[in-house]
């Protein structure tokens, strides 16, 4: 069997040779702008072979392309491949896969300068969401082990799509997969492999009943405030508990506004990122420091020890010209201490730290 599939790798890489010959002597005699054949040789000779041609194609722009440079292959932990525009010095789609033990400025470290929600697109069976470059996987690595400072590695991928698309597309969504697997196979993680999605995973709006089965099932058991419109409350739980971020939304269903985000992010990466957070979001007194929980006058920031490492849990609630929270910060911090109870209790975290009832002022 394996025979075979090799046979017809070839048989396909001899078919784009083909088409290479045949195009290039017709773009000769200026028949073509861009080669048809790009995407599908560079996802037969790019990235260790993890691409589509036909995703290529959907995402990729007009103009003629050239490849990036590729260390899949190499024996490093640290996997790039890309596709540059023509001047071969500015990236178009750029692709990197690594393992990440929680250092500073690490590849997850630019999703918190700001207080902001991911795009939850991929179905709960993928951990992970639409950030601000483009969809971001994040894998649990059970064959490689911890390194001297306890701290376990994680594969994270990064598909920075932005140069190919304003909104998620199963085009983008499925490259990650296959990248993700592929590098899993490569640096020896040991994760299992991650299904294709076929479609951008659409927003779920949940009553409180139907919430009850699904990890965001302890907003229907503790009395909440009233929502803005004074119409019933919706739910939103877009990710698995046992996901490395986790999420649970109060929707007003009278506006359809969002009141409050919470979700939970778990390694020790979650340490600088959310210090910076605080640090550049929040006018912290000379007795606090952006190490603590704290509350501000549109998000808040527990804490707690998962698993040996750390974890921190936020909630946002602010309009949508960020002016004000939705809510009060009092029912807010109320939401996040049920929100941060309630994921310790199912991971079996210790050392919570919550936020005091002290509103404290964005930064001058």
């Amino acid at each position: 069997m394996a025979t075979g599939i090799r046979g017809l790798r070839w048989l396909t890489r001899w078919r784009v040779l083909g088409v290479m010959g045949v195009v290039g002597a017709l773009a000769g005699i200026g028949w073509a702008a861009k080669p048809m054949w790009q995407p599908w040789w560079y996802a037969e000779t790019l990235c260790g072979g993890n691409l589509s041609g036909a995703e290529l194609a959907g995402m990729l722009p007009k103009e003629r392309l050239q490849a990036g440079r590729d260390t899949f292959g190499s024996g490093s932990t640290t996997l790039k491949c890309g596709v540059n525009e023509n001047d071969g010095r500015h990236f178009v789609l750029k692709i990197e896969a690594q393992t990440d033990l929680g250092e500073p400025l690490g590849p997850l470290a630019m999703e918190f300068t700001i207080p902001r929600d991911p795009q939850y697109v991929f179905p709960t069976t993928v951990p992970g969401f639409y950030g601000k470059f483009g969809p971001v996987i994040i894998q649990e690595c059970p064959e490689l082990g911890p390194d001297s400072y306890g701290r376990r590695p994680r594969l994270v991928t990064n598909v920075y799509a932005h140069g190919v698309e304003t909104a998620p597309s199963p085009e983008s969504l499925r490259t990650a997969v296959r990248i993700t697997n592929g590098a899993n196979d490569e640096i020896g993680c040991g994760a299992d492999p991650l299904p294709l999605p076929d479609r951008v995973e659409p927003v779920r709006k949940l009553s409180l009943s139907q919430a009850k089965d699904t990890m965001c099932g302890w907003l229907a058991q503790r009395p909440l405030p009233g929502s803005p419109s004074g119409k019933a409350w919706q739910v939103e739980a877009p990710t698995d508990e046992s996901a490395p971020v986790t999420s649970c939304s109060l929707i007003d269903s009278g506006t359809g506004e969002e009141a409050v985000s919470l979700t939970g992010w778990y390694g020790d990466w979650t340490v600088e990122p959310f210090e910076l957070l605080l640090g550049a979001n929040v006018d912290i007194p000379d007795d606090h420091s952006p190490r603590d929980a704290l509350l501000s006058d549109n998000f808040g920031r527990a804490k707690a020890r998962c698993d040996g490492e750390a974890a921190n849990f936020l909630a946002n609630s602010y309009t949508q010209d960020a002016t004000r929270s939705v809510l009060p910060m009092s029912d807010v911090r109320d939401l996040l201490d049920g929100f941060t109870a309630d994921q310790a209790e199912r991971r079996g975290c210790t050392d919570l730290e919550l936020p005091g009832p002290t509103v404290h002022p964005g930064a001058p």
